[in-house]
């Protein structure tokens, strides 16, 4: 029985992009609990990718806005236009971009983090 549930959870892993592609989507956003409306992105959309906008005048007092999309490419990783700075971050996982910024490493390590916690759980439970 234990064999067949790990083989099960190696399967869903592996056909990941058999799914539709999905990305958190927002815009222009104070806080990142205000980002976390789901949204299916487009056949040929292949990365998340969050903005981190600072909008701020004063300079002990940052503000920033953020922004998250599908997008079929990554755009350039950040920017300096106007005296606003933009830090741009893409992965390529569905709903990678839970965080404000994300970057791959992160996500490869909370999903596997995910899976290791997964499969202690039902070896621990004898399933």
């Amino acid at each position: 029985m234990k064999t067949h549930l790990v083989t099960l959870l190696v399967a869903v892993l592996c056909v990941e992009q058999a799914y539709p592609f999905m990305c958190y989507v927002c815009q222009e956003q104070e806080s990142n609990k205000d980002c976390l409306t789901i949204s299916m992105c487009s056949e040929e959309d292949k990365y998340c990718v969050t903005v981190r906008a600072d909008i701020g005048t004063k300079p002990n007092k940052p503000k920033y806005v953020i922004s998250k999309m599908c997008s079929p490419t990554c755009p350039a990783t950040s920017q300096q236009q106007n005296q606003s700075c933009r830090n741009v971050s893409c992965c390529e996982k569905p709903l990678c971009n839970v965080n404000g910024i994300s970057s791959k490493q992160s996500s490869y390590g909370v999903m596997s983090l995910g899976v290791l916690v997964s499969i202690t759980y039902l070896f621990r439970c004898g399933l």
